[in-house]
């Protein structure tokens, strides 16, 4: 789905920012194999899978990418700066189960404007506490933040991330021990509610971060990545900011909205008048498609707001290698849809 803004009701500058976010699923180059030994590419598959990133990128030239799922990231950096992105950054590495495997991928940002500074984003241990969390709860994935020099915009905060996934958290079953149907059943309750859990609990956080930064800077901020749940869910509720019970007026050091995050899809279809459209889906379970992959940004980028420097011009879902895929290009593609969003300027 490809929809482009005509009926804004400002005029748009020669300034077009394009960001998107893409989850890779399992960029590993060979020799080694993600989680089991037998998750090896061959060259041929390995060449495939770089190769449709390549189209991408061809056709549609992001300026910013957020990756996920990233085990190899000298390597997608070797891929990138011919292709324009000098800038290029990765904050964690993958963790060796045996010789060439690897589990838990790491994200990465890539950039065709300079990142002045990169840096891990770690779990505060007082709101772990608060939160019912041991103190030394840490995130599934560590996000990446980074603040870029933009044009037009000028210095800018980027928040790369994967949440947890809602794949249920489950202890290994012991050699030997039979598991019983209730065993079992118990088991995928408890392990599907602690995975949600984990991924609230990494929402907290990495909004609670967002409001520390806003509150001491103006700069604008970028989330993009894999959040793995709908954004208007339960579990993802730190994103909304609705419904704050202990906000008075005394408080008002900055209005309520320089703290606020905004889905980009909102934005876009608010900026163009047509709610009628339809949301595409980023990702297929059995068939049933959801929204798991989104960019959020600050309110400089609302153009509802008369304050606002930015608007989202266009939202781009690239999803043909989900929904009607070529055996020869897409096969080792993604299981996600690709994220990307035109920010223009207002005027």
């Amino acid at each position: 789905m490809f929809a482009t803004n005509s009926r804004s009701s400002f005029a748009h500058s020669a300034f077009g920012l394009k960001l998107a976010t893409i989850n890779l699923f399992n960029f590993i180059e060979p020799p080694g194999a993600f989680y089991e030994f037998s998750n090896i590419y061959t060259e041929e598959q390995w060449h495939q899978k770089r190769a449709w990133l390549n189209r991408y990128i061809g056709s549609y030239q992001p300026d910013i990418i957020a990756f996920q799922e990233v085990f190899s990231a000298s390597a997608l950096k070797a891929l990138l700066e011919p292709l324009g992105y000098r800038f290029f950054s990765v904050v964690d590495e993958p963790e060796p189960i045996d010789e060439y495997v690897y589990r838990s991928p790491v994200v990465t940002l890539a950039s065709r404007y300079p990142i002045l500074s990169a840096l891990p984003l770690r779990a505060d241990p007082e709101l772990s506490l608060k939160l019912g969390m041991n103190e030394d709860f840490e995130y599934s994935r560590l996000p990446l933040f980074a603040t870029l020099e933009l044009p037009s915009l000028g210095q800018t905060d980027v928040y790369v991330v994967h949440l947890k996934s809602k794949r249920p958290m489950t202890e290994e079953k012991k050699e030997g021990v039979e598991r019983t149907l209730h065993d079992s059943i118990c088991a995928e309750i408890s392990g599907s509610w602690a995975s949600s859990i984990q991924r609230g609990s990494e929402a907290c956080h990495l909004m609670a971060s967002i409001l520390t930064r806003r509150s001491h800077t103006n700069n604008p901020a970028i989330v993009m990545g894999d959040f793995n749940d709908d954004i208007d869910s339960e579990v993802l509720s730190a994103f909304h900011m609705s419904g704050l019970r202990s906000i008075t007026e005394d408080m008002a050091d900055l209005p309520l909205s320089h703290y606020q995050m905004h889905d980009s899809w909102d934005l876009y279809v608010k900026n163009i008048e047509d709610s009628s459209l339809d949301r595409p889906s980023t990702h297929y379970f059995h068939a049933k498609g959801s929204v798991l992959d989104y960019i959020l940004l600050s309110n400089e980028f609302n153009s509802s707001d008369p304050a606002s420097i930015a608007e989202v011009g266009d939202f781009h879902c690239e999803d043909k290698h989900l929904v009607n895929p070529k055996f020869d290009h897409d096969t080792y593609s993604s299981d996600h849809a690709i994220v990307s969003v035109t920010i223009s300027l207002r005027q």
